[in-house]
């Protein structure tokens, strides 16, 4: 059998290739949401302290920050919304 009979074989008798791509894929997803998640609050926590120091250079980057998480939480939502994490 050459190889092109065999990739015929499997394909036809139901091997799933996309299996391990798609669990990556979810698996990566929701690292990235969560990890959102942490730069969100750590954002937070760095403009506490820099609204505390009345430090405006300090503010501006916490919120920097905060908008970074937040666009890795909405990507890996919209992502999942897509049906791409299925």
């Amino acid at each position: 059998m050459n190889s092109i009979a065999k990739l015929n074989y499997l394909m036809c008798m139901g091997a799933d290739f996309t299996g391990p791509i798609r669990k990556l894929a979810k698996v990566l997803i929701t690292v990235s949401g969560a990890l959102g998640a942490v730069i969100v609050i750590y954002g937070a926590i760095r403009f506490a302290l820099a609204f505390q120091k009345l430090d405006q250079q300090g503010e501006h980057q916490a919120t920097l920050t905060i908008v970074a998480g937040g666009i890795l939480i909405g990507i890996s939502a919209v992502l999942g919304v897509l049906g791409v994490a299925v």
